[in-house]
């Protein structure tokens, strides 16, 4: 044979071989895309009985075809079909031997979405059978979802926007059970996390580029959401799904900035309220909307005239049994916090959509300080204008859930908020209304460039200010009702009623009634308000704040200048500061200070253990109360620095019973005489003291005598160290040496303060002795008698409240002689 034959031959092989691999591998990827049919479509072509474990639906256009090899093409065509089937279970083929090893309502599942998404879960658990062909089909089925949504016409039997939140339910609701069963059952961990998948595609191919049907199908979602949620209560697992829901879905910004769009009263002109008294440009038109409504969940009433939810009948309760109440509220409640302020973490990671966030969290802010009003508590009406309790309460554990990386004393980070943020009027400061708020101290001259400087303030300049407006408006107002004396009188009338008329008369009943509710309300409130990780959040977040003032009272820096090196946080090393006050105080509201001593004089009140378990943060509010107390330059209003007194009582040894004292003696003792500067602290309060009657405003006598009772009873305790004395006794040298000079010296100025209240008071005390002793004595002759029911009501209430003024007079009268 020649060689050229020989090649010839050869080639002819060699063609031969490939046509039959490439025969071999067509076949074989033809197979594939037929097992595409029947394995993940659930479809056949046959009409006769199947002999397989598996029930199939009938594809009659297709079968008219005849169809030698499948591919991507056909198996789009089989897609399409199966999807305008309307009733997939009339073309049902079942085995006529065999059980279906799929259960009948999944293959004849008619909802487009719904069927869509098992397809792409049933393709990628055979992975490993249809890997040559996997990417192509996992595109099919996105690129179906997709067209589907953006041409809702096609199905217009059918209600997209359901079956998408349904999607978005299964997949996430129970998401934290599938983890927690993971091990026990895999295949619906796997099947889950299969689901997920497929949201995830289809989402990043829908929000690529938004269209008006997208943001319809979405708009629908929310709003299905909101309607949800609303009637659900806080300890609901339906309402935890729906926020997974929503955690899952603001990896997305455009959701985000949509989501909160959407919340907002100004945007919602075709929202339909819940209650026809709220206004749509009113404060509670926040908690209208699907964000407000998840807020608004709490153990507080979300609704005007909602009853409360626990200690309904308070008199029958023992102390243990409100014990057991509160951990009942605590565990669910902190559950529910723990997610929300998850969800807001989620909202706030996207620079892109955190405008939006902050925008709608200060406008709602702006729209509801009026709540913090002191008509607010008193008018019934308030309820319908402005957000719940609950709400802000929710919203200040968030706000302080993302403070609380930066929430440290001494933390690098405190260094990065910026208190010309207090007092900016531009576009880029949420609290809009933050520059009307007092300063610590007054500003000698406004330069505009301060308020109008167009800066922009990092996030945590912005959660720093927030937060403690966010406490303002919740916690310390919440306070305020509980320290408020309308139950005290409710008591005291419901007694007076009993001891006149009996325990059965309509008046004793309808009050015994009204006192009832209104111990409900209270042990509500404090319970709420004595949530452990509440008050933990909030120590970290006022001992960081307390470092933060601290650093700025001694310090010279300010931020229209710029530092050559690194600034660090200053450390309290010299006292008292002379130099020139920082101008950043005349930036700083005062209701900063005004919640740290709020949240200590709540411990004192209502929480005399948690000093116990927080150790050195006392070192901080005494570093604070060292500053500013006592420095009329770095804290302007007297009052506020008297009250910083009130706080440090708080610290005070419990040396006597019934007393709202916290902290053990051993460690007071220690503090008091080893702490540093704290050598300072007599001076500090002498000053204050003082202080108080020179101011200008306006002050209740009776409150300035409030003011000075705790600064008694720290005068007092500090005279028991040598330590304290000898700066007294120093001081007292001083006024001697110094009694001629135009200015009294400080400790003669305390003692002749010291020598008018002790005669105004006791001189007080007897003519109010001398009232009540005549009123007594017109009481056991019978005169009140003859007066009307009314007017002897009127007059027991006189004669009750002479004697608390003369028994208050009494015992200041001989505190101020005593020291």
């Amino acid at each position: 044979m020649s060689k050229s034959s020989s090649k010839s031959s050869s080639a002819k092989s060699i063609v031969k071989t490939v046509d039959l691999n490439s025969r071999t591998t067509s076949s074989s990827t033809s197979n594939l895309y037929k097992d595409i049919l029947e394995l993940v479509l659930l479809c056949t072509l046959t009409e006769e009985p199947s002999t397989s474990s598996l029930s199939k639906i009938y594809l009659t256009e297709l079968a008219s075809l005849d169809i030698k090899n499948w591919d991507k093409n056909r198996i789009d065509q089989a897609l399409f079909e199966r999807l305008r089937i309307c009733d997939p279970s009339s073309q049902l083929i079942t085995s006529s031997t065999k059980r279906s090893s799929i259960a009948h309502e999944i293959i004849s599942e008619n909802r487009c979405l719904h069927y869509l998404s098992g397809c792409y879960q049933r393709l990628l658990r055979q992975r490993d059978h249809f890997q040559l062909i996997l990417d192509d089909i996992q595109k099919l089925f996105i690129d179906h979802s997709k067209t589907a949504i953006t041409l809702p016409s096609m199905y217009d039997d059918q209600d997209l926007s359901k079956q998408w939140i349904e999607l978005l339910i299964e997949s996430n609701g129970k998401k934290n059970l599938h983890i927690f069963f993971m091990k026990k059952n895999l295949r619906i961990y796997l099947d889950n996390a299969l689901l997920c998948e497929y949201i995830d595609f289809v989402n990043n191919e829908l929000l690529s580029s938004m269209t008006t049907e997208i943001e319809s199908l979405y708009k629908k979602v929310f709003h299905y959401m909101y309607k949800a949620i609303q009637p659900l209560d806080y300890f609901s697992n339906d309402v935890i799904s729906y926020i997974s829901v929503l955690t899952h879905l603001s990896q997305w910004a455009i959701l985000v900035q949509m989501i909160f769009r959407l919340s907002h009263p100004k945007t919602l002109s075709n929202r339909s309220s819940r209650d026809a008294h709220i206004s749509s440009t009113s404060g509670r038109a926040f908690q209208d909307t699907l964000i407000g409504s998840l807020l608004s969940k709490s153990c507080l009433p979300s609704i005007p005239g909602k009853p409360f939810l626990f200690f309904n009948k308070p008199k029958l309760m023992s102390e243990r049994d409100i014990e057991i109440t509160a951990t009942t509220m605590w565990q669910p409640m902190k559950t529910y916090q723990d997610h929300l302020s998850q969800l807001f973490k989620v909202f706030v990671k996207s620079s892109d959509a955190r405008h939006n966030v902050l925008k709608w969290i200060g406008d709602c802010f702006d729209e509801n300080q009026g709540k913090n009003k002191e008509w607010s508590s008193h008018d019934p009406l308030a309820a319908f204008l402005f957000v719940s309790d609950g709400f802000l309460l929710n919203l200040n554990v968030v706000l302080l859930n993302l403070a609380k990386p930066f929430a440290e004393p001494y933390s690098s980070r405190l260094l990065k908020i910026n208190p010309l943020y207090a007092i900016s009027r531009n576009e880029n400061v949420h609290l809009k209304e933050l520059y009307k708020e007092t300063p610590l101290i007054n500003r000698t001259d406004e330069i505009e460039d301060e308020k109008n400087r167009q800066i922009t303030f990092n996030f945590i300049t912005e959660i720093f200010f927030m937060s403690h407006f966010s406490y303002s408006i919740s916690v310390h107002r919440l306070h305020r009702i509980l320290i408020g004396e309308e139950l005290t009188r409710i008591r005291e009338a419901h007694n007076n009623a009993v001891k006149l008329d009996g325990p059965n008369h309509e008046n004793s009943v309808q009050l015994g009634e009204t006192m009832e509710n209104g111990l409900t309300a209270f042990l509500n409130i404090k319970t709420m308000l004595n949530e452990p990780y509440l008050l933990e959040l909030l120590n970290a977040l006022f001992t960081s704040t307390c470092s933060w003032l601290v650093h700025i009272a001694s310090s010279s820096f300010d931020y229209n200048q710029k530092s050559d090196g690194e600034e660090q946080m200053n450390i309290l090393k010299k006292l008292p500061l002379t130099s020139e006050p920082n101008r950043q105080l005349s930036y700083i509201p005062e209701f900063i200070m005004e919640n740290i001593i709020d949240y200590l004089k709540f411990l004192g009140r209502y929480n005399t253990q948690v000093f116990q378990s927080i150790g050195s943060s006392i070192n901080e509010y005494v570093n604070l109360i060292l500053v500013f107390m006592g420095d009329m330059n770095r804290l302007r209003n007297p009052h506020l620095r008297a009250t910083l007194a009130e706080a440090l009582e708080i610290i005070l040894p419990n040396e006597h019973e019934k007393t709202n004292r916290i902290i053990n003696n051993l460690y007071t003792e220690t503090m008091f005489q080893e702490y540093p500067l704290i050598e300072h602290l007599p001076c500090a309060l002498l000053d204050v003291f003082v202080s108080i009657e020179l101011t200008g405003q306006a002050v209740a006598f009776e409150q300035k005598f409030s003011y000075r009772r705790p600064m008694y009873d720290i005068l007092e305790y500090l005279w028991k160290f040598d330590k304290h004395r000898e700066p007294i006794k120093k001081l007292a040298s001083y006024a001697e040496r110094h009694i001629d000079d135009a200015e009294a010296p400080l400790f003669l100025r305390f003692i002749n303060l010291l020598m008018n209240d002790a005669n105004f008071l006791l001189d007080e005390a007897l003519t109010y002795m001398a009232r009540l002793r005549a009123d007594q004595e017109a009481k056991e002759h019978g005169e009140w008698n003859e007066k009307p029911e009314k007017q002897r009501q009127e007059l027991e209430n006189a004669f009750q409240h002479t004697g608390r003024i003369a028994r208050y007079m009494n015992i200041m009268g001989i505190k101020t002689v005593n020291i």
